[in-house]
């Protein structure tokens, strides 16, 4: 079987969520399939980690400025000969044009939730897409039962069209810290101990509450910790500048924001964290909270949307709302070593439960079920 992908996501340098995935995603499929031939899309030419896949795995660089997944690549499936006979959408998007069955991963829809958050035409354009991608795919992928029950609520598509598929952890570089990576120099005037976010320091994210409940925390003279708040400025930034100017001056001082954290320098201040805070208002799976589990570090994250499924007992679950729940929180991890002891134990274990082979596994049998029997291809 020919099995297409549109990697114009995976190909980009500044990776977020859906970058990250598709990145991830084609090298497990790269490991654990030996019998199909792949054709991978994109507007660029790959980056390092996927210039050296398998020799069934071809690379069609094609240039175009806009609009590059509904225009130019849909132009290419409808002229190329032979067309794959299954085409893999990892990031939302299925072309105008496609003449072979589509299967696409939904990450979330928080635009439904957050409109505020883009503008007129980007809310447009992520509706449409949505909807569009929805009704002309074969199969969908959610990448957590939240997301998949979203998708059945707003969408309108039949429920066995969509299927759950978890996201993986790279073992590889998230797991407990090695003597080197305990003693590398942190940057960004990082100082241990420290509390821990990384994301974009926006509006849905919840920082303005974070700052709050770290503030709260301080209260107790004897806690010294740092709040290191890792990620570019997003929508609502405003705001979040403005809770840190209202807090004291002792306590401003130890709110470092870094700005964007690189792929190098992400597992290195994570792994060397005393917490991990995750107060996200919103996430289609929430993938720092396995990542920080797998490196040993105790999470307190938000209990809506996706991340109660994801953390489940392994973290401690808060009201994202409330920040006096919140510095409760980090200080019993921090005063009681006996609870800090059970949710690294209990995190790393549920850290393991997610690998990007089983993701790749369960990709495969979705797309290769989705290419053979699809009446499109005659089958």
């Amino acid at each position: 079987m020919l099995i297409g992908i549109d990697a114009s996501r995976a190909c980009k340098t500044t990776r977020t969520g859906t970058e990250y995935y598709s990145q991830e995603i084609i090298k497990a499929l790269a490991r654990i399939d030996h019998q199909n031939f792949y054709v991978l899309y994109s507007p660029i030419t790959p980056p390092r980690e996927l210039s050296d896949l398998p020799r069934k795995f071809n690379w069609k660089i094609i240039p175009f400025p806009r609009f590059w997944s509904q225009i130019r690549l849909s132009w290419e499936l409808q002229t190329q000969s032979p067309r794959p006979d299954v085409m893999f959408e990892p990031a939302h998007t299925v072309p105008l044009l496609h003449p072979i069955p589509m299967v696409v991963t939904i990450h979330d829809l928080g635009f439904k939730y957050y409109p505020e958050l883009y503008t007129k035409f980007e809310n447009y354009y992520h509706n449409f897409s949505a909807n569009f991608s929805a009704r002309h795919s074969s199969a969908i992928i959610a990448v957590s039962n939240y997301t998949r029950n979203d998708i059945l609520k707003h969408l309108a598509v039949p429920a066995k069209k969509v299927t759950t598929v978890y996201h993986g952890v790279d073992k590889q570089i998230f797991r407990l810290p090695n003597l080197k990576e305990q003693k590398t120099p942190l940057g960004f005037n990082i100082k241990q101990p420290y509390i821990f976010y990384i994301g974009r320091l926006e509006h849905k994210k919840n920082i303005v509450n974070l700052i709050k409940a770290y503030q709260l925390l301080r209260e107790e003279k004897k806690i010294t910790h740092q709040l290191v708040l890792g990620g570019k400025p997003g929508f609502g930034y405003e705001a979040i500048q403005q809770a840190v100017d209202n807090v004291s001056p002792a306590v401003a001082k130890d709110i470092i924001q870094t700005g964007y954290i690189s792929n190098e320098e992400y597992p290195i201040i994570l792994k060397n964290a005393d917490i991990f805070a995750f107060p996200s208002n919103f996430e289609g799976f929430g993938m720092p909270v396995l990542e920080a589990m797998a490196c040993g570090v105790p999470v307190v994250c938000s209990n809506k949307t996706s991340m109660p499924e994801v953390a489940q007992n392994a973290g401690l679950l808060i009201n994202p709302q409330k920040p006096f729940d919140m510095a409760v929180a980090f200080s019993k991890i921090i005063n009681k070593p006996s609870l800090r002891s059970s949710l690294i134990s209990k995190g790393n274990k549920r850290a393991s439960l997610f690998t990007w082979d089983n993701a790749a596994r369960k990709t495969l049998e979705i797309l290769e079920k989705t290419g053979n029997y699809h009446p499109n291809n005659g089958r």
